[in-house]
């Protein structure tokens, strides 16, 4: 790969970056909705293996996500709109889920972790596009045996996608009548309880089978991550910033368009 190639993919890694931030400060997804694809295409693009490409693309960005959260998180509370006691009632249930997903995902293809990321990515565009949420209750559960299944459910399939969650625990907040701006600067918290369990899972990943590059711990491909690193922090505070002084509805559709064509190319590569 030339000098002319590399700096070519300057421009493009930078924007996917900072908008992985400012998506994760904005909506509270993780960012990782965003980071997945960018680094995929990224790694593809240099010519590495597709067989490994989503593995390091899920594991780079939950990695990612743990210093993006923390910003996007802190943004959020200093605003007053991060709910501890949702948090508190989640957090076993998630930590466990996210153990459990990132340790499946290292026994799924490539391909596999395409499609699971597309279908994922389709409900959180078609769900962003929506104008009223459904709702289903007044306040949030408190039986432990139905957060302990939300826990999990939300926890293992972010885990397995390298996402923050914020698009299943979004929409269930919704659901039970929590404000956007809660919901998202909930979300953000959500997503370090996801990332930190699930990126400690990647990192003791066993891959000399699977031929990772050098520089990779586990999974977690080190370049792509410290290149990442600064714009994602820095995105997360003008979108903490701007979810506060917008109504998001027109933003999210935008959004849910670009990420519907993301999904349906991630599916495509993977049946084709």
């Amino acid at each position: 790969m030339d000098y002319n190639t590399l700096l070519s993919l300057v421009i493009p890694i930078s924007i996917s970056g900072l908008f992985s931030g400012i998506i994760a400060g904005l909506f509270g997804v993780g960012g990782g909705i965003i980071l997945v694809p960018a680094i995929v295409f990224t790694l593809e693009f240099l010519g590495f293996n597709p067989s490994i490409t989503m593995h390091i693309g899920v594991a780079t960005s939950l990695a990612l996500i743990v210093p993006t959260a923390v910003s996007s998180t802190w943004g959020h509370h200093k605003k007053g709109v991060v709910d501890f006691q949702i948090i508190k009632n989640l957090f076993i249930a998630i930590i466990i889920g996210s153990f459990l997903g990132a340790i499946f995902a290292q026994k799924i293809s490539g391909d596999g972790l395409r499609l699971i990321f597309g279908f994922m990515a389709t409900f959180a565009s078609f769900n962003m596009m929506r104008k009223a949420q459904f709702i289903v209750g007044e306040i949030m559960p408190t039986n432990i045996s139905i957060n302990s299944l939300i826990g999990l459910i939300i926890g293992s399939i972010s885990a397995m996608v390298g996402i923050g969650g914020g698009a299943l625990s979004i929409p269930l907040m919704n659901a039970f009548s929590i404000a956007q701006h809660r919901a998202t600067g909930t979300a953000s918290a959500i997503g370090l309880v996801i990332a930190i369990p699930s990126t400690i899972i990647y990192l003791m990943a066993e891959t000399s089978h699977l031929y990772f590059p050098k520089w990779s711990i586990g999974m977690v491909y080190l370049p792509v991550f410290l290149v990442f690193l600064p714009l994602t922090i820095f995105g997360a505070q003008i979108g903490v910033n701007i979810a506060h002084k917008l109504d998001g509805l027109f933003l999210r559709r935008i959004f849910s368009v670009f990420l519907l064509i993301m999904a349906i190319r991630m599916i495509y590569l993977a049946l084709t």
